[in-house]
């Protein structure tokens, strides 16, 4: 009971500053659904299953009989609530994008005070931001009681030492003696933070990949986390090995967006991430042939947010559904995402589109390389721009080229050795890179935007 007073709220997938639950009701309720995710996750894959499709039928109905958005999006498509029984059944509704979360009025359900509810705000990475609002039950579990379920799975005990690196902190100033998690600015030299970091001696680092990986290796040493955790950004082989050579202890990615919050984690038993199927949906649409892309579209469906709910709502990720199960023990579905969102698209001079998996899958196994981002400058012009290890030299820089070139069409890249590659101004390193207009380029799947950070979630 004592880790549901000290509730891990605020940035990076929700371990951020603490929060004590004062109202015996809302501790009760905490409490009550603590039990009830810690035991849902031990469930049989077809009691999870079963309990993913009840939940679901209450939020259609819901979402057809109290928000004009999907009474519409019901009624064009010619169905009913009572048509969608399963997740399966979800494919006859249509897609939910970002652009319908411009103007979120007809989403919110009615009789919902959208300045009575909870928010939270996208990062703007594509220069507008939207707004998702949730009610305190769904706050409470989206927010709160489904990281604390993972976290606790990964080994995270209630007295560690948590340290986030997210963009925006609240309290700049020394946090109060004996304080248990403490957040730093990813804004600010990166020095002072890690003199910051040894001393606080936390024992879990949580933070964006391209961030940690600077972090651990500027750190020399100074820092011996137990368990590091990544969000926010695709996590590449290249920055997975920089990070966990520079610490000496294996990274476990999280998965999840701002509208929805944590969708899947990565479980210390397996490479795949557990999908919290007890409380989402997630749906893989069948890829394009051609783009040498693993996996298809992601959609999620929210099943706790009854203030604005959310179906089939386009991540603008890629990612697969697996069949097999965990070796923990825990029925909770296992799947992988395939692409993040702090990449685009390659459009070539032939109109061919380039997935960026398709390009760090053809180099990222090239160990001369400390990091590396490939960058688009002109239609007919890549470069692949790589922070050197000693171990680098003109094969590795020939191999580069040659795993390219069957991916670009043909088209050889230019490999250009330079000192650092720097973050966005959001903090995040973006792994693919296009300068191309807009109008030459796609970003995503659906030509759209990154998703949000870390710290929004």
């Amino acid at each position: 009971m004592a880790i549901l007073c000290r509730v891990q709220t605020g940035g990076c997938g929700g371990l951020g500053a603490s929060a004590v639950i004062r109202r015996p009701l809302v501790l009760g309720r905490a409490a009550y659904r603590c039990y009830r995710l810690l035991r849902d996750q031990r469930r049989s894959p077809e009691a999870v299953r079963a309990l993913q499709s009840q939940r679901l039928r209450a939020i259609v109905r819901h979402a057809y009989e109290r928000t004009e958005f999907y009474r519409e999006r019901f009624d064009a498509a010619g169905i009913t609530p009572a048509d969608i029984r399963e997740p399966a059944d979800l494919s006859g509704l249509p897609i939910t994008g970002r652009e319908d979360l411009r103007s979120p009025n007809s989403l919110i359900a009615r009789g919902r005070a959208p300045d009575r509810l909870k928010r939270s705000v996208t990062s703007g990475s594509s220069g507008r931001r939207t707004t998702t609002y949730f009610d305190e039950d769904a706050w409470l579990v989206g927010k709160y009681l489904i990281k604390l379920r993972a976290r606790l799975a990964c080994g995270v005990r209630p007295w560690d030492r948590i340290a986030l690196f997210q963009e925006e902190v609240l309290q700049e100033h020394r946090p109060p003696i004996g304080a248990r998690i403490r957040a730093f600015s990813i804004h600010r030299p990166i020095e002072d933070v890690v003199s910051q970091a040894e001393a606080f001696n936390p024992q879990v680092l949580y933070g964006f990949p391209g961030y940690l990986a600077r972090l651990a290796e500027i750190a020399h040493g100074r820092l011996a986390p137990r368990l590091v955790f990544t969000s926010g950004e695709l996590l590449d082989e290249v920055t997975r090995r920089r990070i966990e050579a520079a610490l000496g202890t294996r990274v476990l990615d999280v998965y999840g967006c701002t509208e929805v919050k944590e969708i899947a984690w990565q479980c210390p038993w397996s490479e795949a991430y557990h999908l919290n199927a007890d409380w989402l949906v997630l749906e893989a649409l069948p890829g394009q042939p051609g783009t040498g892309r693993r996996g298809g579209t992601l959609l999620v469906t929210s099943l706790f947010n009854y203030a604005m709910p959310l179906l089939r709502y386009a991540l603008g990720d890629t990612g697969e559904i697996l069949e097999q199960a965990c070796p923990c023990g825990r029925g909770l579905p296992l799947v992988r995402p395939t692409l993040g969102r702090s990449v685009d698209y390659l459009v070539l001079a032939d109109g061919a589109m380039i997935p960026p998996y398709a390009l760090t899958c053809a180099i990222e196994h090239f160990q001369g390389m400390r990091q590396y981002q490939i960058v688009q400058t002109a239609l007919d012009r890549v470069e692949v721009r790589v922070v050197p290890l000693v171990d680098f030299d003109d094969s590795t820089r020939l191999g580069i080229q040659q795993s390219l070139r069957p991916v670009l069409h043909g088209l050889t890249a230019e490999v250009r050795v330079v000192d650092e590659i720097p973050p966005e101004a959001s903090g995040k390193y973006r792994i693919v890179k296009s300068l191309v207009p807009e109008g030459g380029r796609a970003a995503g799947p659906q030509a759209r935007r990154p998703g949000g950070p870390p710290s929004g979630r």
